[in-house]
């Protein structure tokens, strides 16, 4: 095996989520060159991804030169993480002898075509991260690491910390990420902060929020901050540094909280200590998988341990502060 195509044209979180099936398909292809696609808006994490020797990146209003590159290029294996019409036509003209995708496409006969091989994962029942690894088990026999990983440069690492200069902080600190993609995933503004007060005084750290540059995050993390009565050890760099420069922030905090979303993903990829809020999602499939991680979730008074596939998402005006709260107590015997 030479050549190897990847196609993952999801979310941020899904890329990330990825990572251990990535990890293990170097392992069985040890010297092949692999190239991983994504799409535009995922673009941002490419340089932290290990395990693949260059990325490619989908911008459909670009897409010309990506296209005669594969076509040029040939593959010996194409993996299809995403199964969508797009993905479908990529793995069909990657010309790869291999061409495989989930068994879920063939409920579209118009993508089934893309591939010579179809795996069963039934997606409602697995972790994504497992359901990931489940294509790249179709190639080998292997124990799979299942914890994600991201590799930063040594340069991002010291820009962070350089920034940490020069906003004045520069000891151990709090990130919390209150924003997301989806606004139904955002938690009541006054219970955020709240729950930032009480963690002040528990453990006297500053805070520091991240976020993208979306308006209804910042109006969000504007509104967090408008409710907060001392706002001088709180440090908004939402909206101001890029998807990598967080990375290495959420990297060194002593503890992350936010909502599901991918820089929950990023406090997992380096095992930081993280409490992660759910409401409308269902932990079951995105629940971070290390040691130091709490969850808790809207409907349920305490933090969860134990994950249903069947449980239905909730708002999260269900989930109360006095929850969140218990679950950053118990995030907080992980923090050294």
């Amino acid at each position: 095996m030479n050549s190897i195509l990847v196609i993952q044209l999801k979310r941020l979180g899904d890329v990330i989520l990825t990572t251990p099936a990535l990890r293990e398909l170097r392992k069985l292809y040890p010297r092949a060159r692999i190239t991983l696609l994504l799409d535009h808006p995922s673009a941002a994490v490419a340089p932290a991804i290990a395990d693949v020797d260059e990325v490619w990146i989908y911008d459909r209003n670009t897409s010309f030169n990506l296209w005669y590159d594969l076509v040029r290029r040939g593959f010996d294996l194409c993996l299809d993480f995403t199964g969508n019409d797009r993905s479908a036509l990529i793995s069909f003209f990657s010309k790869a002898a291999q061409r495989i995708g989930f068994s879920f496409v063939a409920k579209r006969l118009a993508r089934s075509w893309g591939y010579t091989h179809l795996v069963r994962s039934p997606v409602r029942e697995k972790h994504t991260v497992d359901h990931y690894i489940d294509l790249i088990r179709s190639l080998g026999d292997f124990v799979p690491e299942r914890g994600v990983s991201l590799n930063l440069t040594e340069s991002v690492k010291r820009s962070a910390e350089t920034l940490r200069r020069e906003i004045g902080l520069p000891g151990p600190y709090l990130v919390f990420h209150p924003g997301a993609a989806r606004p139904e995933k955002y938690w009541l503004a006054e219970r955020w902060a709240a729950v930032i007060r009480h963690a002040q005084m528990r453990v006297g750290l500053p805070c520091v929020f991240t976020g993208g540059r979306d308006p209804s995050e910042l109006r969000h993390i504007g509104e967090i901050l408008a409710r907060s009565r001392d706002t001088s050890r709180i440090f908004s760099l939402a909206g101001k540094v890029d998807f990598l420069l967080s990375a290495a922030l959420i990297q060194e905090a002593s503890l992350f909280a936010g909502v599901d979303t991918a820089a929950a993903h990023v406090a997992s990829a380096f095992q930081r200590p993280e409490l992660v809020l759910f409401g409308p999602t269902n932990p079951f499939h995105w629940h971070p998988i290390h040691a130091s991680a709490v969850v808790v979730r809207a409907g349920f008074g305490a933090p969860i341990t134990r994950f249903d596939p069947q449980q239905k998402g909730l708002p999260m005006s269900e989930l109360s502060t006095e929850t969140v709260i218990c679950g950053m107590e118990a995030a907080f015997t992980y923090v050294k």
